[in-house]
């Protein structure tokens, strides 16, 4: 990945949640400080977290393209690992539609766990974040950036970076923090676990 060091920890593996709540949908394209909502489907032009599907991000982003998982996709190595909203996130597959349009990752079941947004915000301190959200922990910093993290909707966490010099925002992004389902559709643990998501059908 292209960013400095954002959730790169590998943690010990922990058991895992399965998706149960409602669909949180957010546009295609980033609107900062504007969260995702319940409800909606791929179909109506949305992403859905922990359901869009690798294939149908690509027939919706990638105008002409197959919608096959393997196309114009990027594999993501195995050792890649973030710690986000208290699990481990475990992507392995990699969709960049273009300028304007969040980077997608998704995980071993081809679902979208994870939508990136890299566009610095000068517009958006760190004052406008931390009033946006007043319960945002700082969970990592250099000398460069500071890392904040927050639960915005159930099985979301907003992860942000912000610049230590100029104090405004980096980079952002909204990640999945319960399990997905397989494309065959099976569960694959009880909602009450917690764990690494995208180690599931093992």
């Amino acid at each position: 990945m292209r960013f400095p060091n954002l959730i790169l920890a590998v943690l010990p593996l922990v058991l895992g949640a399965v998706q149960t709540t409602t669909a949180q949908t957010l546009p295609a394209r980033p609107a900062p400080l504007n969260d995702p909502v319940q409800g909606g489907s791929w179909k109506d032009g949305e992403l859905v977290l922990g359901k869009t599907t690798l294939a149908g991000a690509r027939r919706m982003l990638v105008p002409g393209d197959t919608g096959t998982a393997e196309s114009g996709s990027r594999k993501v190595t195995d050792s890649r690992a973030w710690e986000i909203g208290g699990v481990t996130l475990r992507p392995r597959w990699e969709l960049d539609p273009g300028k304007g349009y969040y980077q997608l990752f998704f995980d071993e079941n081809e679902r979208l766990i994870f939508a990136l947004d890299r566009t610095s915000r000068p517009e958006i301190s760190r004052i406008d974040l931390l009033a946006r959200y007043p319960r945002a922990l700082r969970v990592q910093q250099s000398d460069s950036y500071d890392q904040f993290q927050v639960d915005v909707q159930p099985c979301v966490t907003l992860t942000a970076l912000v610049d230590r010099k100029r104090d405004h925002v980096l980079q952002f992004g909204y990640a999945w923090t319960c399990r997905t389902r397989s494309l065959a559709g099976a569960a694959r643990r009880s909602p009450a676990d917690h764990g690494t998501i995208g180690e599931g059908s093992r």
